[in-house]
């Protein structure tokens, strides 16, 4: 007898040589040779060894192991729980192993690793022979803390493929389904409460109550309507009885689709598990209740008859939805118990206690995707029409209350006729821009919305001025419910106020070794700030790094981050909380239409939101989860292509969100036209069914947008877009990039030397090039050619001679390889050199010029760039401050950078130049291009009051110019075909020189009773052009020039012998009366 030390246990193993049998038992030290035996072992059929993966760990285990009837395969009795087999020796690389002696014909044999100190067991598993990859051999793997037996040799946990993947399924329609095209068999399972989870060590899944078979179908009809999904997926139909699971009830819960292998099957030759998916339900809501929906108005609706308010929210996932009433102190109050409409999907209530001026929520309780779990939300209204402070609730208003109306706001009419598009001269600005740090206006109206009532205003006198001289809409930078703007006075500071009340809210400050020392002084932000710019530079870039340390707690932001897309945004009301802000939003569109005349323009941004799931600023998310946001196909994360959480326009209920936004905005706010924000992410369809809905409030009301084609949705991929080619024939207006870029030069998305190469129609390309000279003259007459076509107003059918001598049409004139052409008619063209977005044209002119112009020169680069949109046939599209030559330090992307880089100063003191380096989150690759711009430009930039208000009267004489004959504006397409033409083309042609005419002489009907024909000339050449194609003996130069005498942008011009001189950088206009 030899007795061994067994280190699994504290006593001695016996083992005796005669239970040769139990070859299994073979005694060992544990060491590594010891699995030497494997070979043997392993081949012998009445052996199964089981590996136990313990980790790093010295805890004793046992293997208990027994027999069913089932499952037979022990060759002895059960062993007892607490004197299990002990093991027979432990593998380097897999740990502890048990050789289990088993029947000749078993098929499997069942066991459950143990141990005492600490209690610790695995659940029962059984080790089936048959899955074991090698013939003959019976071995399985277990790691601790699993409940799975492995059969492929792995030192380390595998990984299974089973875990959820995303959200690959596309629930469309109660009966149809749509799955990856690889998919073999599927199931829907169900959990209605939720809970459901991927076994990964059995490949199964657990907690579902409900499993409905899916069969595949060739139905193929959903392709037309899901083309993005069309290749890549197939459709199943689904097992499901209404009797026995309502979808009502299904859409409820959590929701997912097992897929299975036919080809693969377990030991009880059943498929085997291949994957599982979490299912995108949106457009089965909308098969559910989109038409339901249709009449239905949601929000709180006040009837100051009954004086009762009906709620109703749309929540169709929702398990339950309570309204909560909050008192004056922002206390809730008993929660109110709201009804479900089947039929719809919405919740609704009537309620008597809670009206006018009251606030509220909704308690939403709902399974939700973000968590996998049920979750209970308190969620402010989607359709808000007041807020708190930061919109933390939401307030029943009657809007129709007479203290929310401004006096003579019933009567309020458009002073502008909105009939011809064309004709309007938008001027964009934004509320803080406006008059945050403009000392002429009442300190308590700084910023706010009731600075445009401050008649004796700088700013607002300056709005004035150019209203009498053709300036027709204000556009607003987005002034709806703004999730990036604190609406709490106390916890903000601006750079108007105390350096220290900076230091009390930005603490970063305290710490700064930089601006610490200015944390106990007297001096206010701006001053600080003046004393930074003094060293600025690329090495101490003290500037955009003190403005962004302050940027997320002052009150600036442009405001494209949407929280509530009905409300006006509350910081721009000398009080945010509650119905101040609709009293005060009112009272700023009167004055804009009754004093200063102009219509006003809302910027709208309907193409994402601030946030999404249950993050503390998401709405639509929390109320229907993955409905109101699109989703990427595969995934299922919301897609982000806008640059937050995008929309979902193409969907039932967002586009009714939409358009009952915009009629709000119509009818209740008397919003004239609207600015779509990345509108080519929104279905056309949409926006047209929104435009035909505000139509019946405002028959003459405008839209217009960014007509972009990128993202998700490039190229019509999953519905036809709003985008510049598909508008055509819409009287929709987008942007046009095509003239844009052909003026200033290069794209918006340009970086540091691309920057200075890529010089533009507008600031010498070719024909005064900078020390890179990277413009060669062919590119510089198509740039031309695309000047000519968007002065056209960007017609897809417009007929041209190109620079290579072709007989062409708009559309196949080449913008980057698109139609440069695509507009029907000139009011679907907006056209311009600078908006908010990018460098304002001059610090882009800045970029371009060559070192050696002079500031005149400059600043008629400057007011040529601005003719080419302000002579063009197309709606014409100004930033504020162009007037004055604003800059804004170089910054290309001035979103958030505070009032210090965004002012505008209408005391003509300052345009902004040079005020410090941009900030380094998107300019940085720039400053040394800047820094260059600046050693070499000293002198030639800097701008006197003399010379701002020079710019100023170029502008107001151009304006005055346009406004003077509606030649300027025909607007409809066919009449700018047989009207407009244009000289000095094809490949002869002069670069930098345009030269159109625009007749009004029989056949012709006569428009404009003072011309028989308009001749525009705009010289963007270094150097005096002489005009001897034309015949010139009975045009004259334009009134408007002459009466400017010496101060007229056409100084210099002269008509001598039939033939015209035009000085370098010259924009003139000639008439024939």
């Amino acid at each position: 007898m030899t007795a061994l030390f067994s280190p699994f246990k504290g006593y001695f193993k016996l083992c005796f040589s005669s239970i040769i049998a139990l070859s299994t038992l073979a005694c060992s030290s544990g060491s590594s040779e010891q699995n030497t035996l494997t070979s043997a072992t392993l081949s012998n059929p009445n052996i199964a060894r089981i590996y136990f993966n313990e980790g790093q760990t010295s805890t004793e285990y046992t293997l208990h192991v027994w027999n069913t009837e089932a499952c037979s395969g022990y060759q002895s009795d059960d062993t007892e729980w607490n004197y299990g087999l002990e093991p027979a020796g432990r593998d380097p690389d897999y740990g502890l192993y048990w050789d289990i002696p088993i029947e000749a014909d078993a098929s499997c044999v069942n066991f459950t690793p143990h141990s005492f100190d600490p209690t610790y067991q695995t659940s029962h598993l059984k080790l089936i022979f048959a899955k074991s990859p090698s013939a003959g051999a019976k071995v399985g793997y277990v790691f601790k803390d699993t409940n799975r037996v492995f059969y492929t040799p792995s030192k380390t946990l595998p990984k299974s493929s089973i875990a959820l993947q995303g959200a690959k399924a596309h629930w469309i329609t109660p009966s149809l389904i749509l799955l990856p095209i690889e998919t073999d068999q599927a199931q829907l399972v169900i959990a209605p409460k939720g809970g459901m989870s991927v076994n990964e060590q059995e490949d199964l899944i657990e907690g579902a109550s409900i499993t409905l078979a899916l069969v595949e179908t060739n139905e193929d009809s959903w392709k037309q309507q899901y083309p993005h999904l069309a290749t890549q997926f197939k459709a199943y139909q689904i097992q499901h009885k209404e009797s026995e699971h309502s979808i009502d009830h299904l859409i409820r819960g959590q929701i997912w689709v097992a897929s299975y292998n036919q080809g693969d099957k377990d030991a009880n030759n059943l498929s085997k598990l291949q994957s599982v998916t979490r299912v995108q339900t949106a457009s089965l809501l909308d098969a559910l209740y989109a038409e339901q929906t249709k009449d239905l108005q949601f929000g709180a609706v006040f009837n100051s008859e009954t004086n009762t308010t009906a709620f109703r929210v749309w929540a169709p996932t929702a398990q339950q939805v309570k309204l909560i009433p909050f008192n004056q102190q922002m206390q809730a109050d008993t929660p109110i118990l709201m009804r479900r409409d089947y039929a719809s999907g919405s919740w609704f209530v009537e309620y008597a206690n809670l009206g006018h001026g009251d606030f509220y929520h909704y308690q939403v309780t709902l399974f939700h995707p973000s968590s996998a779990k049920i979750e209970t939300v308190s969620v402010t209204d989607p359709y808000s029409l007041s807020l708190s402070t930061n919109s933390q609730h939401s307030q029943v208003v009657d809007l129709n209350h007479p203290r929310l109306k401004p006096a003579g706001w019933d009567e309020l009419r458009a002073p502008i006729a909105q009939k011809n598009p064309a004709s309007f001269i938008i001027y964009e600005t934004h509320v803080r821009d406006f008059s945050a740090l403009d000392l002429s206006t009442i300190e308590a109206h700084r910023g706010k919305y009731l600075a445009f009532t401050d008649n004796n205003s700088l700013p607002v006198k300056h709005l004035k001025s150019l209203s009498r001289r053709g300036a027709s809409h204000l556009h607003l930078l987005p002034v709806f419910d703004i999730a990036t703007i604190n609406e709490e006075i106390t916890e903000i500071a601006d750079i108007n106020q105390p350096f220290k009340t900076l230091c009390q809210t930005n603490p970063q400050l305290l710490r700064h070794a930089d601006f610490s020392l200015y944390c106990e002084s007297s001096l206010t932000g701006i001053q600080v700030l003046q004393q930074l710019k003094n060293k600025d530079s690329s090495t101490t870039p003290l500037v955009q790094e003190l403005t962004g340390i302050i940027a997320n707690n002052d009150s600036y932001n442009w405001g494209y981050d949407p929280f509530h897309y009905s409300t006006p945004e509350g910081s721009y009301a000398t009080s945010a909380n509650g119905m101040q802000r609709i009293l005060e939003f009112r009272t700023m569109v009167a004055a804009i239409k009754s004093d200063i005349k102009m219509n006003v323009v809302m910027d709208v941004v309907y193409n994402h939101t601030h946030a999404a799931g249950l993050a503390d600023k998401s709405v639509l998310d929390k109320i229907v989860p993955n409905y109101y946001h699109r989703l990427h196909p595969t995934t299922g994360e919301v897609e982000q292509s806008t640059c937050c959480a995008n929309t979902a326009p193409e969907r039932a209920m967002m586009e009714k969100l939409i358009t009952d936004s915009i009629l709000v905005w119509t009818k209740d706010y008397k919003i004239d036209a609207f600015r779509w924000d990345l509108m080519g992410h929104h279905p056309r369809s949409q926006i047209l069914a929104s435009l035909d809905a505000a139509k019946a409030i405002n028959p003459d009301v405008y839209f217009y947008g960014e007509g972009w084609d990128f993202g998700e949705v490039a190229n019509d991929k999953m519905f036809k877009q709003a985008s510049q080619l598909n508008l055509y024939g819409t009287g929709i207006g987008s942007f046009s990039d095509r003239m844009r870029d052909a003026v200033r030069g290069g794209s918006p998305f340009d970086q540091s030397t691309q920057l200075r190469a890529s010089q533009g129609f507008g600031n010498g390309a070719f024909v005064y090039p900078n020390e890179q000279n990277a413009v060669s003259e062919t590119q510089a007459k198509h740039l031309a050619d695309l000047v000519r076509l968007g002065m056209a107003g960007n017609l897809r059918d417009y007929p041209m001679q190109d620079s290579q001598n072709r007989s062409i049409t708009g559309a196949e004139l080449n913008y980057n390889n698109q139609p440069a052409g695509y507009a029907k008619d000139a009011w679907e063209t907006i056209n311009y050199v600078e908006k908010h977005d990018n460098q304002t044209l001059w610090d882009n002119l800045q970029y371009k010029a060559p070192f050696d112009a002079d500031l005149n020169t400059r600043i008629r680069m400057h007011t040529v760039s601005l003719a080419t949109v302000m002579y063009g046939q197309n709606v014409v599209f100004h930033h504020m401050g162009s007037e004055l030559l604003r800059s804004k330090s170089m910054q290309r992307d001035s979103y958030n950078s505070g009032d210090w880089y965004n002012k505008v100063d209408f005391t003509k003191q300052s345009n902004n130049w040079n005020i410090g380096l941009p900030s380094a989150d998107k300019d940085k690759s720039n400053w040394q291009t800047i820094e260059s711009i600046y050693e070499n430009t000293q002198g030639k930039v800097e701008l006197s009051t003399r010379d701002m208000i020079k710019m100023e009267r170029y502008f107001k004489e151009m304006m005055e110019i346009r406004a003077s004959s509606p030649l300027f504006t025909l607007g409809d397409g066919r009449e700018i075909i047989q009207r407009v033409k244009f000289h000095n083309t094809g490949s002869k042609q002069i670069p930098g020189l345009i030269i159109m005419s625009i007749d009004n002489r029989a056949p012709f009907e006569n428009i404009d009773s003072e011309r028989q024909r308009l001749l525009i000339v705009i010289n963007a050449r270094n150097d005096l052009q002489t005009i001897n194609q034309l015949d010139m003996s009975q045009f004259k130069l334009h009134r408007y020039h002459q009466q400017l005498g010496p101060f007229s942008l056409s100084q210099g011009t002269e008509l001598i012998d039939n033939i015209a001189i035009i000085p370098a950088w010259t924009a003139a206009i000639f008439e024939q009366r």
